[in-house]
C-alpha cells in the first residue's frame, strides 16, 4: 500500500478542524475576558454606587440629628411658663436679656446666631451673635414668617416645633421654630394670640466640621446647588440654593485603579501565548496534540481569569459566602476574615444558622421561599464577632441551580452594625432625655398606660412629683454648663434612690417625676421621702464651687386618687404646689380641697400679677423714735396691696405668693423707689428703712436696683436703710457678703432685722458689715412676764452697744415695756403704743406735730 497519498489527504482533513477549534478556543477566552473585565467593572461600578449612597445617607443623618438636638432644645424654652408669662405680651428684656435666660449664652454657648420672638405682627425680641437689636427678624432670613406663625398656631399640638431652611445674612442655616405656651394647669390658651420662638442654627463650616466628624465626614460642607457635579451626592436645603456634600472615597475607581497594572500585563502574555500557539497551529496540522496543549493553555487562562474574579470579590466590602444543600458552608470570603475576626477554616462546614441568627424568621425557612419566588431577597441577620460583640448584617442570597436542582445558595453579608446602632439611638432619644438619659414624658406615659391597665387589679404604684429647690439661681449665676452638671448629679442620686421596678423621668427644666411600684402606705413612702430629701440636700461639688440645693415633692398614690395617668400627674402636681407653698424641703399628699387651694392661689396670683402692672400698692409708714419717744429718727416702709375686691391687704397676705414667684423682684423695686421718692418730702435727717426679701437676693442684682432708684430719685444714700434677714446669709454666705459690701460701698445703711431669732447671729454680726440690729418682737412682748427674755434683751442691747451697733427695739406695745428699755438704754424703739404704720398724708401730718412740739419744747 501507498502510504505517501495518505498524507495530504490526512492534512486537509485536520487543517480546518484544528482551524475551526483554535477559533472556537479564541472566541471563548475573548469571551472569558470580557466577561471578567465587565464583572470587575460591575463590581467597582456598585462599589461607587453604594459609596454614594452612604454618603447621602450619613450627610443627611447628620442634619437630621441636628435638627432633633435643636428641637428638644428650643421645647424646653418654649414649653415654660416663666418663659410664656415674660414673653407673651410685652417682652420682658431685662429677665430676657439682661439675666440671660434667653440673651447672649444661646450665641456664646449653644451657638446660636439669632434667637427672635415674634407674633402676627411684628418681631419683638431680637438677638444677633449674642447682641440684642431692635430689627425685624425678616431684615436677616430671607422666608415667609407671616406664613410660619400661622402654620405652627395653626397645629392641634402647639408644643411641636418645625423647621425651616432659609439664608441667615446670606448664608444657609436652619431656622427652629417654637410656639411659646405655658407647661402649667392652667386654662388653654388662644393660639392665635401667641408669640413664637426662633432659634436660627447657621450652618457655618466649623459647626459642619464638627458635625461631620461623628458620621465619619471629614470634609461635610455647603456648595451652591448651580456648582454640584453630576453624581455628587448631596442634601439640598430647600429653597437656599445651598446643598450639603461631602467628599466621595471611589472605592470602585480605586479598585480598578489597583487591578489594572497587573491585569494588563497578564492580558498582554495570554495575548502574546495566543499568538504563539496560531501560528504554531496553522503550520502543522497534523500535529493535533498541539491543539490539545492549546486547548489545554486556554483552559488555564480562563481559571487564572476566574482566579482574578475571585480576588476582585475578595476585595469589596461586603463578606460573600457559600452553603451546600444542607446549608453547611462551603466559602467564605476573605472580607469574612476582615469583618467578624473570624478565619474562614472556623466555620467551613458548618451550618449557616449557627453563624447567623434572625429573630424574625428562621434562615432555612427564608432560602426555601427563594426558590418558589424566584427574586433577589434581604433578611437582617445578626451574629456574635470574634471579640463577643453583637453585630449586624444584611444577607442577600440567590439558589445555585443545576439544571433543576438547588445544589446550595451563595449570597454576601453587608454589615449594618452602625446603622442600626443609629436607629436605636433615634428610637431613645424620642423616649429618653437627651442630657440625663432619663425617661422622658413620653416614656412615662407609656410606663403608666401599662402599669394602671388593669385598673383597680394593678398592683398600687405612688407617683412623686419633684421640683429642685435653689436650682435657678445656680443656673443663672454660674451659667447652663453648672445647671446642666446639677441636673446629671440629682439625675444619678433619683436612680440610686430607687429600685429597679421604680422609674425616673423628667420632665423638663427642673423637674422630675418617681413612680414607685407597689407602694402606697404613707410610712413607706415618708421614708422614701425622708431618705430622697436628705440626699439631694448634699452639696454638689462643681469646678471650685459647692452648690446647694433641695427639693419639694408631690406625692399621689393609684389606690386614692385612680387609675388614669394624667389625672395621677395632675394630683401630684397639685401636691406639689402645696409643697413649694409649705416652706420647700418638704412632701405633701394629694388631698381634695388642695383642688381649692390651688384655685385661690392661682387667682390670687393673677390678681398680683395685674397689681404689678396697675400699680395698685400703697406704702404705709412706721415711725421709729430714740427711747424716750420724743424724736423720731426713722421711718419704716411697709407696703400694702389695695386689692380691687378685698381691700386693703396686709403683708402676710401676698409678699410669700410674691416671694415663690418672679413677682418678688419688680414689686421690691417699686416699694424702694415708692419709699425714696416720698421721703424727700422729709426733713433732711431723717431716714427711710425698706425690708429687702431673700427671694430678691437670689432672683435680682440687688446692688444695681439700689443704685439705680438712688441715681434716678436723687435720692441721698447716707438716708436710706436697708433690713435684711438672716435667711438672706443662710442660703449663701459668701455672695451675701459680697452684695452686703457693694451695698455699703454705696452709702447705705443696714440693719438686722429680727435679731435673736437664728441659729448664728453674733458669728454674722462679726463678718457683715451691719450698721444697726433689730430685737425680735417676740423678745419685747414677753419681757415684762419672763427673766429669761428680759436677759436676752439686756445681752442683745450690750452687744450692740459693744460692737458700736444701733440697738432697735420692735413690737413696743406698753408703757413698761418702753420704761424697761430706757433702763436698759436701747437706742431706739418701734411699735404700736407709740404709731401703728399709717399711709403718708397721715405721716406727713404726725410729722408736722411732731415738729410743732418740738418747736413748743424749745
Amino acid at each position: 500500500m501507498d502510504t505517501t497519498a495518505d498524507t495530504p489527504s490526512d492534512v486537509s482533513r485536520h487543517t480546518p478542524i484544528t482551524r475551526r477549534l483554535v477559533a472556537a478556543l479564541g472566541v471563548l477566552f475573548v469571551l472569558g475576558v470580557l466577561v471578567a473585565v465587565a464583572a470587575l467593572f460591575n463590581i467597582a461600578q456598585k462599589l461607587d454606587a453604594q459609596d454614594v449612597d452612604e454618603t447621602r445617607f450619613y450627610i443627611q443623618r447628620a442634619l437630621d440629628n441636628r435638627i432633633t438636638a435643636t428641637k428638644n432644645y428650643i421645647t424646653s424654652y418654649a414649653y415654660w411658663t416663666t418663659a410664656y408669662e415674660h414673653l407673651s405680651g410685652e417682652v420682658d428684656v431685662q429677665w430676657a436679656y439682661a439675666d440671660q435666660n434667653m440673651g447672649k449664652t444661646l450665641f456664646t454657648n449653644d451657638e446660636l446666631e439669632g434667637v427672635f420672638v415674634i407674633d402676627r405682627e411684628r418681631t419683638k425680641y431680637a438677638v444677633v451673635r449674642g447682641q440684642q437689636v431692635q430689627a425685624d427678624a425678616a431684615a436677616f432670613m430671607n422666608m415667609p414668617l407671616k406664613d410660619l406663625v400661622d402654620e405652627l398656631q395653626a397645629q392641634p399640638d402647639l408644643t411641636r416645633p418645625t423647621i425651616r431652611y432659609t439664608l441667615f445674612e446670606g448664608w444657609p442655616a436652619v431656622v427652629t421654630a417654637s410656639v411659646i405656651v405655658p407647661n402649667d394647669e392652667r386654662p388653654q390658651v388662644n393660639a392665635r394670640e401667641t408669640s413664637i420662638l426662633l432659634f436660627v442654627d447657621q450652618l457655618t463650616p466649623v459647626k459642619l466640621r464638627k458635625v461631620g466628624m461623628g458620621y465619619g465626614l471629614t470634609d461635610l460642607n455647603l456648595v451652591k446647588d448651580t456648582t454640584l457635579e453630576p453624581g455628587q451626592p448631596a442634601v439640598p436645603l430647600d429653597s437656599t440654593g445651598y446643598s450639603l456634600i461631602s467628599q466621595l472615597q471611589r472605592p470602585g475607581q480605586h479598585l480598578l485603579w489597583s487591578l489594572a497594572p497587573p491585569l494588563g500585563g497578564a492580558l498582554l502574555i495570554l495575548a502574546l501565548l495566543t499568538a504563539y500557539f496560531f501560528r504554531y497551529a496553522m503550520r502543522t496540522a497534523r500535529q493535533v496534540d498541539a491543539s490539545y496543549d492549546s486547548l489545554e493553555k486556554s483552559k488555564q487562562a480562563l481559571e487564572a481569569s476566574e482566579e482574578r474574579f475571585r480576588a476582585v470579590a475578595e476585595a469589596a466590602s461586603d463578606w460573600i459566602w457559600e452553603i451546600d444543600s444542607q446549608q453547611r458552608i462551603t466559602y467564605l470570603s476573605a472580607r469574612f476574615n476582615a469583618v467578624t475576626g473570624f478565619s474562614d477554616q472556623q466555620w467551613l462546614g458548618q451550618e449557616i444558622e449557627q453563624l447567623l441568627f434572625c429573630d424574625t424568621l428562621p434562615i432555612a425557612s427564608w432560602l426555601g421561599n427563594l426558590v418558589e419566588e424566584q427574586n433577589a431577597s434581604n433578611l437582617r441577620c445578626s451574629y456574635r464577632d470574634h471579640s463577643g460583640q453583637l453585630r449586624f448584617c444584611r444577607v442577600s442570597a440567590r439558589p445555585i441551580q443545576d439544571k433543576a436542582t438547588v445544589t446550595g445558595y451563595r449570597g454576601t453579608a453587608s454589615d449594618i452594625t452602625d446603622e442600626v446602632a443609629a436607629h436605636a439611638q433615634v428610637q431613645h432619644l424620642s423616649l429618653h432625655d437627651a442630657l440625663t438619659g432619663l425617661p422622658n414624658r413620653n416614656k412615662l406615659a407609656r410606663h403608666l398606660d401599662d402599669a394602671l391597665i388593669a385598673k383597680e387589679h394593678s398592683a398600687p404604684l405612688a407617683l412623686l412629683m419633684v421640683d429642685l429647690d435653689n436650682f435657678k439661681p445656680i443656673n443663672d449665676s454660674l451659667g447652663h454648663a453648672a445647671g446642666d452638671a446639677v441636673l446629671l448629679e440629682v439625675a444619678q442620686r433619683l436612680r440610686d434612690s430607687t429600685r429597679e421596678q421604680d422609674l425616673v423621668a423628667r420632665l423638663g427644666g427642673d423637674e422630675f417625676v418617681i413612680v414607685l411600684s407597689g407602694v402606697e402606705h404613707s410610712a413607706e413612702i415618708d421614708r422614701f421621702c425622708t431618705r430622697l430629701i436628705d440626699s439631694l440636700q448634699q452639696p454638689i461639688h462643681y469646678e471650685s464651687h459647692s452648690l446647694h440645693i433641695g427639693a419639694s415633692i408631690g406625692v399621689a398614690v393609684s389606690r386614692r386618687q385612680g387609675y388614669v395617668p394624667g389625672e395621677l400627674i395632675r394630683c401630684a402636681d397639685i401636691a406639689l404646689y402645696q409643697a413649694k407653698s409649705e416652706g420647700k424641703k418638704t412632701w405633701c399628699y394629694f388631698a381634695s380641697h388642695m383642688n381649692d387651694q390651688i384655685q385661690h392661689r392661682r387667682q390670687l396670683e393673677n390678681d398680683l400679677r395685674q397689681a404689678v402692672k396697675n400699680n395698685e400698692f400703697i406704702l404705709h409708714f412706721q415711725p421709729r423714735y430714740t427711747v424716750d419717744g420724743q424724736e423720731i429718727v426713722a421711718v419704716e416702709s411697709l407696703v400694702r396691696w389695695q386689692h380691687p375686691t378685698q381691700g386693703l391687704l396686709s403683708p402676710d397676705a401676698f409678699i410669700p405668693l410674691a416671694e415663690q414667684t418672679d413677682l418678688i423682684v419688680p414689686l421690691s423695686r417699686w416699694v424702694l423707689r415708692e419709699a425714696c421718692e416720698t421721703a424727700l418730702t422729709w426733713p433732711g435727717s431723717l431716714m427711710v428703712s425698706v425690708n429687702l426679701s431673700p427671694a430678691q437676693f437670689e432672683r435680682s442684682d440687688v446692688v444695681e436696683d439700689v443704685r439705680q432708684v438712688l441715681i434716678e430719685t436723687h435720692f441721698p444714700a447716707s438716708r436710706l436703710e436697708l433690713e435684711i434677714t438672716e435667711n438672706v446669709m443662710l442660703n449663701d454666705v459668701d455672695g451675701a457678703l459680697q452684695v452686703m459690701n457693694a451695698l455699703k460701698e454705696l452709702g447705705v445703711r443696714l440693719n438686722m432685722d429680727d435679731f435673736g431669732t437664728g441659729y448664728s447671729s453674733l458669728g454674722y454680726l462679726r463678718t457683715y458689715p451691719f450698721d444697726g440690729i433689730k430685737i425680735d418682737k417676740r423678745f419685747i412682748a414677753s419681757m415684762s412676764n419672763s427673766s429669761n427674755d428680759r436677759a436676752v434683751v439686756q445681752a442683745i442691747i450690750n452687744l450692740g452697744k459693744a460692737m458700736g451697733l444701733t440697738v432697735t427695739a420692735e413690737g413696743v406695745e406698753t408703757l413698761a415695756q418702753l420704761g424697761s428699755l430706757g433702763t436698759d438704754e436701747c437706742h431706739e424703739v418701734q411699735g404700736y403704743f407709740l404709731s401703728r404704720p399709717i399711709d403718708k398724708q397721715a405721716f406727713a401730718a404726725l410729722l408736722e406735730s411732731s415738729q410743732s412740739m418740738s418747736r413748743t419744747g424749745s
